[in-house]
Order: C-alpha cells, then sequence, then structure tokens
C-alpha cells in the first residue's frame, strides 16, 4: 500500500504515518515532535510538488467494469494502491485504546481511505493526516504549513468532503467473531471451488478486482461467472491462509498445479471487505513479492 519512498505520490502518508507509530519516542519532547513532523511533512510537500506522477488508485476508479472472463496483461504495478499487514501499521499499546479510537485508527489505515487520499492535493493530504489520523490541532497545524488556521480548516473541510465521498464508510471496521466465522466458509468456498457457495456468500452490489491486472467485476453473478471460469480453467489445489491487512480481513493464495511432485506457488494477497454479513468486496493482489511483507513463504510443501 504505502509502496518506497522513490513513489512521491505515496511520501506524505507513508512518513507521517511512520512518525506517530513512533510517537512515543518524541513525546516527552513537543518541541523535537513539532520539530520531526515539520521535516518530514515539508520533504514530502516538496516531493509532491515537485513529481508529477500518476496518482495510484484501484481499478474499478479507473476503468469500466469488465463482462468476460478473459483478462489481457497486467498494468504496471506502481500504477496500483497496494496493501500492507497490519502489524506493521499499528502500534504497540493498540490493544489499550477505546473502541471508537481503534476504530478510527482502523479507518485512517484502510485501503478505501489510503486510494481516497491520492484524489487530494498535496496540502489536502496533509492537513488531513495530520489532524484526523495523527491529533494534531488545526492550530498546530496551521504553523507546521505556515498558513493561516482560516486556509487550515478549509483544507481539512474539502479533503473530507473528497474522502466521504470515495470511501466505503458501510464496510465494517470492527470485526467480530461472525466475521471470522464468515472468512472461514469464504476460505472454504474458494479452495474447494465451490462456485454456488461462493456466490451465496457474495453481496449483491459486490466487487472484484485484481491488481495489476486492469479488469475488475461488479454484482454477484459477474464475480461468481469469473470464478467458475477461471476455476475450471486452471485446475489444481488451492491454499488460502488467512490474514489481517490494512485494518481488515484478508487472505494469502497458493495454488498448486497437476503435475507430479508440484508445490503450492504464491498467488496473490487477497483483501475481503465485510458489510452487513456479506463479502461486499474482494481485491485480490496477484504480486507475489508482497508475501515476504506479510513474513510469508513463496511455497508451501504439499501435504
Amino acid at each position: 500500500m504505502l509502496g518506497s519512498l522513490q513513489d512521491a505520490e505515496e511520501l506524505v502518508q507513508e512518513t507521517l504515518l511512520r512518525a506517530w507509530q513512533r510517537r512515543e519516542e518524541v513525546r516527552a519532547s513537543s518541541a523535537l515532535r513539532a520539530w520531526l513532523y515539520q521535516i518530514a511533512t515539508n520533504a514530502c510537500l516538496d516531493q509532491l510538488v515537485k513529481t508529477r506522477r500518476r496518482r495510484r488508485a484501484l481499478p474499478h476508479l479507473v476503468a469500466a467494469s469488465s463482462t468476460s472472463a478473459q483478462i489481457g496483461p497486467p498494468v504496471a504495478e506502481q500504477w496500483w494502491v497496494e496493501p500492507a499487514p497490519d502489524f506493521l501499521l499499528e502500534p504497540a499499546d493498540e490493544a489499550r485504546r477505546w473502541p471508537d479510537e481503534r476504530a478510527s485508527r482502523r479507518e485512517s489505515i484502510g485501503l478505501a481511505f489510503i486510494t481516497a487520499l491520492q484524489v487530494l492535493s498535496p496540502k489536502q493530504r496533509a492537513a488531513l493526516l495530520l489532524i484526523d489520523v495523527l491529533g494534531w490541532t488545526p492550530q498546530q497545524t496551521a504553523a507546521l504549513l505556515e498558513t493561516s488556521l482560516v486556509s487550515v480548516n478549509s483544507l481539512l473541510q474539502r479533503a473530507r468532503k473528497s474522502v466521504e465521498a470515495r470511501n466505503d464508510a458501510a464496510e465494517a471496521t470492527q470485526l467480530s467473531s461472525i466475521d471470522s466465522a464468515l472468512l472461514g466458509r469464504f476460505i472454504s468456498a474458494w479452495e474447494g471451488g465451490d462456485v454456488q457457495a461462493f456466490t451465496a456468500l457474495l453481496a449483491a452490489d459486490a466487487l472484484f478486482s485484481m491488481p495489476p491486472q486492469p479488469e475488475w467485476y461488479e454484482g454477484r453473478e459477474a464475480i461468481g461467472q469469473f470464478f467458475g471460469a477461471i476455476w475450471a480453467k486452471l485446475p489444481g489445489d488451492r491454499r488460502l491462509l488467512p490474514l489481517a491487512a490494512n485494518g481488515g480481513l484478508g487472505v494469502a493464495v497458493y495454488n498448486r498445479p497437476t503435475t507430479a511432485n508440484a508445490v503450492f506457488q504464491a498467488t496473490g494477497i487477497t483483501l475481503v471487505g465485510l458489510r452487513e454479513g456479506q463479502v461486499s468486496r474482494i481485491i485480490r493482489f496477484g504480486i507475489p513479492k508482497l508475501f515476504p511483507l506479510f513474513g510469508l513463504r513463496l511455497q508451501l510443501e504439499s501435504d
């Protein structure tokens, strides 16, 4: 999700989120804390202003939905927002937070929120992250950005409206045992290639995308038809391992071909969005190099 430091389009949120994670180290000195944030923010703003790279997104934001199971060549990976494991994004004291504050933190690392950030101007992005994610006051933010309080409030208001218009606020941010059970049925249906059971778990307006492929599918029927065609076309065994990413649930997907002595090979990290007891969003990142980031091996031995 956060990418490398060379990607100017994501430098602001990466640097500020990392600084937030280490806030305990600088809490004793407010002057040092302010200085660190000012250095990080100004460096990020300079990069964003100087570098006019394509903003990262997800397929459903840049192309029309697909109707055929035929998929074309992948698009360069640097076009897409990517996932990150929760253990890189959540502080050690997260378990001691109040439930409402924990929910707010989960939203701030959600893939939908990170994607929505991409449409903001550099200063809107900085104001939103500093105030809504890092807990700075508008007065502190105005001083850091060397602008007026009126300007900061205007930046924040426009940023919030833009993010809310693109964010999936209806998706669950507090996960329960029911959600875990739903994920278990999702895994069983995928591993077993049971299209009927898989489709029954989907919301009627579910979305499925698979970066770096630009194709994406909308609706229970279209998604079910795609998976049915792919599973029939690519026989073999599948193994899914549950994981936590971007404040939500996900799975690591391994495939094993039918050839003799074959092992399970990493194929994709898949994020699963839930809403009212159904799967509302599936984002499968077919980028095996993401597996080590989640502490996962690229191969699994056969049973």
